[in-house]
């Protein structure tokens, strides 16, 4: 059952994927060509109907797919690679080094993350790559904590006390020894990640801090609530975007899951 589970969610993300991909191809429309007239109920020329601006939603919500994912998956890579790179670091040198990180970490976890972001999104110029890179540092202090207990269980092993003896550099070890046998962890902690940033770039485009420039689910939302949509009761122009965003994360979540579920014997991962 739980193989099944893990196909059909890397099916589902898949299926996203390619619609973010080839959204080119797939849009009947330029998303940001005003086609008709506003708020159009779904016909055969506009299956989703027309937003306020008389722009196709079906194409919009296609696109948004891309701009969507690129944010979330660009944070969950940023957040991982910072955590990995830091955490190993701090797992296998010690001492002050590693009591600087941590106690910085100590006073980013006490500030609550979304709060922070809305924040310091405040200082810099709207962007999918500002956004992205803000939530992958800020997002990624309980990331190295994980991998930072990870490494501290390992890096006194035999084997790395093997590679030691021969002569073996402290980058070498920790590239080749090291980075392999927590690889699992990282792997699960980007599967959840994207989820998670995924769902903060949705809640800051809603709130008005994404790029204005792009469209995407947070920003379609948006517009549908400003422009009446939920007193008019227009369906069409808020449950698509809210229905795939609910599909994505549910994906991610679950797959984020099953995957720990599958290395947590391996792994015995210390959660801080």
């Amino acid at each position: 059952m739980t193989k099944i589970l893990f196909l059909f969610c890397c099916i589902i993300l898949l299926f996203y994927c390619i619609i973010a991909i080839c959204a080119p191809i797939l849009a009947p429309y330029d998303p940001y060509a005003i086609l008709d007239s506003p708020l159009q109920h779904p016909d055969s020329v506009h299956p989703l109907g027309t937003n306020a601006t008389g722009q196709d939603i079906l194409s919009q919500l296609i696109y948004g797919t891309r701009i969507t994912l690129l944010i979330g998956f660009l944070a969950a890579i940023i957040s991982c690679c910072i955590s990995t790179t830091l955490g190993i670091q701090t797992g296998y040198y010690g001492g002050f080094f590693d009591e600087l990180v941590m106690r910085v970490i100590d006073i980013f976890m006490t500030i609550p993350l979304f709060p922070l972001l809305l924040v310091l999104t405040l200082f810099f110029t709207p962007g999918i790559y500002t956004t992205a890179a803000l939530m992958g540092i800020v997002g990624s202090t309980h990331s190295i904590r994980v991998v930072r207990s990870q490494v501290m269980m390992i890096h006194n092993a035999t084997y790395i006390e093997g590679a030691r003896s021969i002569g073996a550099k402290d980058h070498q070890i920790m590239v080749w020894h090291i980075l392999p046998n927590i690889l699992p962890l990282v792997s699960v902690k980007l599967v959840s990640s994207m989820q998670h940033y995924l769902l903060m770039g949705v809640g800051l485009s809603f709130l008005g801090l994404g790029d204005p420039m792009v469209i995407d689910w947070g920003q379609m939302i948006e517009q549908a609530y400003s422009s009446g949509g939920f007193a008019l009761g227009l369906w069409w122009w808020l449950l698509p975007p809210g229905l795939a965003v609910v599909g994505i994360s549910l994906s991610l979540a679950l797959l984020g899951y099953i995957s720990e579920e599958q290395f947590n014997h391996r792994l015995k991962v210390n959660r801080l």
